[in-house]
């Protein structure tokens, strides 16, 4: 498969633009602010829905335009075609609508599920910028939102999950929200929903994280053979008696933890929390609060520290590009 043909239409600041894509790596250079990012840009949004830049869909459409067209042509082999097309309107109001071989697709699971697996096309984009390294010294949430992409742009059923999990979780939260009491019986429903989602969400995590920690020692041992060995451990807080967080670390360095016991984890943690959750009026405890961290050994100790407090520039970028370069082996090997 390969990128036959990619049409841009009103697309920030490209009007329009037909690229045609041959075999081999492409250079991409010219002057500035005359749409080379926005070509990448347009690219990524065919496969990931989104942008790297920012979450605002309405900025990609060209100023004074109301629609805005990214299309790609796929060769799968020399008889057989395909085609992906993202559009971005902003009348009658603010909508993106993605399609495969001109079918509307109902929503982005079914987009990527589509993709990836009902048809030859099995596309996606995978970057590295300027601004990546915010994944390793940015807020958590980036992380969380990486991780969530990464598996599902191997396995849609995971985007299900995540959806379905925010769900329940925008349900609980607003219960928890009510002035005076609520049924706790709603709230029981709510935490053994939760305690399923957020289980597997963990343990797809986990499983992903596994399966590229080998790939990732390979590759940074090639790009920078004296760099310390980095390790990946996933972060979540496991609140005692006395609401004192206590790290836990899965690291991919042990057998994971099995799906019954992340649930069992959930429903135990549910039950210590209720009473703080009720004074803070929201749920404190799930994968949506969860983190992954970079760690590597300290000089002149056996300890291990975070990567971001005392990795050097060289050594963060050179952890992003075989975290990059591990999930590019992991997709292909789907």
């Amino acid at each position: 498969m390969k990128l036959n043909k990619l049409i841009i239409q009103n697309f920030r600041n490209v009007e329009k633009i037909e690229i045609p894509c041959g075999h081999g790596v492409h250079f991409v250079f010219g002057e500035n602010g005359q749409g080379k990012t926005a070509l990448l840009e347009a690219i990524y949004l065919l496969s990931n829905l989104k942008s790297f830049r920012e979450n605002d869909h309405g900025a990609m459409v060209r100023m004074g335009e109301r629609l805005s067209q990214v299309k790609g042509e796929f060769l799968i082999d020399s008889t057989t075609r395909a085609d992906l097309k993202v559009e971005i309107s902003l009348e009658p109001r603010l909508q993106k609508r993605a399609y495969i071989n001109g079918k509307l697709s109902k929503s982005a699971a079914d987009y990527f599920g589509l993709k990836l697996n009902h048809s030859p096309i099995q596309f996606h984009a995978i970057t590295l910028n300027p601004t990546s390294t915010d994944l390793i010294r940015g807020e958590p949430s980036l992380r969380r939102n990486y991780l969530n992409q990464s598996i599902a742009s191997e396995s849609p059923v995971h985007l299900s999950l995540l959806r379905k999990y925010q769900k329940f979780l925008d349900q609980k939260n607003a219960l928890l929200k009510q002035e005076g009491s609520f049924e706790l019986e709603l709230l029981q429903i709510l935490n053994d929903n939760l305690a399923q989602l957020g289980a597997q969400i963990v343990w797809d995590r986990l499983k992903y994280l596994s399966k590229i920690t080998a790939p990732i020692d390979q590759f940074l041992s090639q790009i920078a053979p004296g760099q310390k060995k980095t390790r990946i451990a996933y972060f979540t807080k496991i609140f005692k008696g006395n609401y004192q967080p206590q790290p836990v670390y899965f690291t991919g360095q042990f057998e994971q933890p099995t799906l019954n016991f992340l649930i069992e984890l959930y429903h135990s943690q549910f039950q210590i929390f209720s009473n703080l959750e009720r004074i803070r009026r929201m749920a404190l405890v799930g994968p949506h609060r969860d983190d992954f961290l970079m760690k590597i050994q300290s000089p002149g100790t056996p300890l291990e520290l975070d990567l971001v407090d005392i990795g050097s520039q060289g050594e963060v970028r050179s952890f992003l590009l075989a975290l990059k370069l591990a999930e590019l082996e992991s997709f292909q090997s789907q």
